[in-house]
């Protein structure tokens, strides 16, 4: 078990090119999205020092301005948002199309990364595509029904228990659900890797997928309970960290930035233990 645990993450581990590469694509778009949401604020309430005296503590003048320009910030941001999130989820297929790609093909270059992603980048696409409305599908048939028969919470479940107990239920339902189309997804994108055909991948996919579920569901439910993980250590690394020094500052801007790098690996690692080539 420690022997492919070892390889498996040694086998991400030379990815370590293609693992910045993403982090720094991923850093630059969230630069880019910040900036622009501070502006539409800042223009909107009129000057950036308004932002600057939040900062130092709370404003009711400040505040009640930003509660009455909230909408106007809003239609501002919409149109963008929107562009921003399909632009986001294009780069995103693109950059792991690379990694996907050079892992499955045994390569760790950024030239081959490149040639991967821009070689892969269409039919993965349709994959993700597909997979995200399997998601959506899957999440409303989980969902809708809730919502139709909540009503008063009270009335229907009888207890604030019972209702914590029934959204806390549902939410675990979503998560395994979840973790079965990313499965599904990740094998069939390698079957294309291989030189299948679209569908046929697709379909290959979900036969590998069962006739090895409990080994790949396993691996699931790891890499999610290792996300939480990373989530819960990062709050306690965070979570009394003062901001009162420019050292201060610096320290938490470094830590957040250690941590989306081993998210990315994180998913590296995910790749290569699906990889059974």
């Amino acid at each position: 078990m420690w022997s492919s645990i070892i390889d498996i993450s040694s086998k991400a581990t030379k990815q370590w090119r293609s693992i910045l590469l993403i982090y720094i694509a991923q850093l630059i778009i969230g630069i880019i999205v910040a900036m622009s949401a501070y502006q539409q604020f800042d223009s909107a309430i009129g000057s950036s020092l308004e932002l600057d005296r939040l900062a130092k503590g709370f404003d009711r003048s400040i505040f009640s301005d930003m509660v009455n320009e909230f909408p106007i910030i809003i239609g501002k941001i919409k149109g963008r948002f929107l562009l921003g999130v399909a632009f986001f989820l294009l780069l995103s297929v693109f950059l792991h199309s690379g990694l996907l790609g050079n892992i499955r093909n045994r390569q760790y270059s950024i030239t081959s990364f490149f040639t991967n992603a821009k070689k892969y980048f269409v039919k993965f696409l349709g994959v993700v595509f597909i997979s995200l409305i399997k998601l959506v599908v899957t999440l409303a048939i989980i969902w809708v029904p809730f919502f139709k028969l909540l009503g008063n919470p009270l009335e229907t479940f009888h207890s604030e228990k019972t209702l914590i107990l029934t959204i806390v239920g549902l939410i675990i339902l979503s998560v395994l659900l979840i973790i079965v189309v990313w499965l599904w997804s990740v094998i069939s994108r390698y079957q294309i890797a291989d030189g299948s055909g679209w569908v046929i991948s697709m379909k290959n996919g979900w036969r590998i997928l069962k006739s090895n579920f409990l080994k790949y569901y396993m691996l699931g439910i790891i890499l999610i309970l290792l996300h939480a993980f990373l989530t819960w250590v990062y709050t306690l690394a965070v979570d009394d960290w003062g901001a009162e020094t420019w050292f201060c500052i610096l320290g938490l801007v470094l830590i957040q930035q250690l941590f989306s790098i081993v998210r990315v690996w994180i998913r590296a690692v995910g790749y290569a233990a699906v990889d059974d080539k």
